[in-house]
């Protein structure tokens, strides 16, 4: 493993306490190990792990995983997903409204390719990479933290001091609640997400279902939408249906199994190939699960400056742009870039501040995206609807006519071409943005200051 420490001085190592334990916290535990410093991970959960459900891995995470030697190991367990196209559907016919290509588009326009993995493997992989080289304590329930010292304090009576905390320990986070002073407001965002995975020998002997084995899905309807894609090189298909859902009183879990009757009938007068879709799949493999929010946090490191947030402790994201790993893996990279140059104690505050400003403008906007992705697939059927959908027909059919060598007249070239450069640059700046580039820059710009801290 090798060191990130680019420093004349000697780095001054540190102890590091990470709570939690899932793809965010074994992400900074690496980062933070490979910048030469001890790590104890403190999972509360005694068997870690992740469930079953798939994560998209865009071209703004590859990159850092490739960076940490993890580059072909991700394409294998990804089983080189390739996506032939993708494809944007309505709900009640199952008219193609926009096509796009898939393959390689993305590694060829980012220099990095995107990958559809089953969560659970992307959770193995990280944990694989980050075991030796850490303290790993499951079954460690953190019920309390002091700041200043600082320390935790685990349900079993035990107290741990380290000279950092960090809080990867997602929504109902304990670590959150010490950083802001008082606990912060998780709300009901009045949606649910099934999820669901389907044997693709299940869909291939459906001529109907067998065609979209190769490509990501999208059924866009009122109130509610439904993606598919391939994983394990694509010998099963993830199903993600995301529903309004009246019922506010069910309690907020990652594993809560549900009924498959219930939620087919959740989608009762769509399209044949839907209603397919959803008749493969049985109780008990359905997990459901509440999507909760919390409004952007003011600070993400504690006044005392020696506790930090990191991932959906502090950004938690709604699924609708698919980066919850990916900024939480992000915060990861920043981490260990920045701590890789410590050579006092009196520069932790300052790191952790760095690391913030780094940090939060991106993850904001991101959150505030994936809010805006929801209220776009979710349309009811109406004038806006409409519009929305001859938009992306618009483009469609002026991308095929260019496709074909054909003419397209100006006033209608004009009119996509806006369009397509709107939603193109911010595709560029969510999948082209390098954080540990930007991390560096920022060093070069400031860290002299930071260093003059002793």
């Amino acid at each position: 493993m090798a060191t990130m420490h680019h420093n004349s001085d000697p780095i001054l190592k540190l102890d590091v306490i990470i709570v939690g334990g899932g793809i965010g916290g074994l992400a900074t535990a690496y980062s933070l190990a490979s910048a030469g410093h001890t790590v104890t991970v403190l999972e509360a959960v005694a068997v870690p792990g992740e469930i079953g459900a798939g994560v998209q891995v865009a071209s703004n995470v590859t990159r850092i995983l490739t960076r940490w030697g993890l580059g072909s190991k991700l394409k294998e367990i990804a089983g080189r997903d390739k996506v032939e196209s993708i494809l944007i559907n309505r709900y009640v016919n199952g008219e193609t409204i926009l096509r796009m290509p898939g393959g390689d588009e993305a590694e060829k326009r980012y220099g990095a390719p995107t990958y559809h993995v089953h969560r659970a493997d992307l959770y193995n992989m990280l944990y694989e990479l980050a075991k030796p080289y850490i303290t790993f304590r499951a079954g460690s329930r953190v019920t309390s933290i002091d700041p200043s010292t600082p320390s935790v304090t685990l349900d079993s009576g035990e107290k741990v001091t380290a000279d950092v905390i960090i809080g990867a320990d997602g929504i109902r986070s304990v670590v959150r609640d010490i950083v802001v002073g008082h606990p912060q407001k998780v709300k009901y965002t009045g949606d649910s997400a099934y999820r669901f995975i389907i044997p693709a020998e299940d869909m291939l002997t459906d001529p109907d279902l067998g065609s979209l084995v190769d490509k990501l899905c999208v059924w866009a309807g009122p109130q509610k939408h439904i993606v598919s894609y391939g994983i394990r090189g694509q010998k099963c298909i993830n199903v993600v249906a995301c529903v309004e859902d009246e019922d506010e009183a069910a309690g907020y879990s990652w594993s809560a199994q549900s009924d498959s009757d219930g939620m087919r009938a959740q989608f009762s007068g769509w399209e044949s190939r839907v209603i397919k879709l959803l008749a493969l799949v049985k109780s008990p493999h359905i997990l459901k699960f509440k999507l909760m929010d919390c409004a952007p946090l003011e600070t993400w490191v504690h006044a005392q400056g020696r506790v930090t947030l990191m991932g959906d402790a502090c950004h938690p994201m709604l699924p609708y742009r698919a980066q919850g790993a990916a900024m939480a893996i992000e915060d990861a990279e920043v981490l260990g870039k920045l701590f890789s140059h410590v050579t006092h104690h009196k520069q932790i505050p300052s790191l952790l501040k760095a690391y913030e400003s780094i940090r939060f403008e991106r993850a904001t906007t991101t959150q505030r995206r994936s809010t805006e992705s929801r209220e776009f697939w979710h349309l009811s059927d109406g004038a806006q609807q409409e519009a929305r959908d001859a938009r992306l027909r618009a483009g469609m059919e002026v991308q095929q006519a260019l496709a074909k060598g054909q003419i397209v007249a100006s006033e209608k070239l004009s009119a996509v071409e806006h369009g397509r450069k709107t939603r193109q640059a911010e595709d560029d700046e969510q999948y082209g943005y390098d954080v540990g580039q930007e991390t560096d820059k920022w060093w070069e710009e400031n860290g002299a200051r930071i260093l003059s801290l002793i």
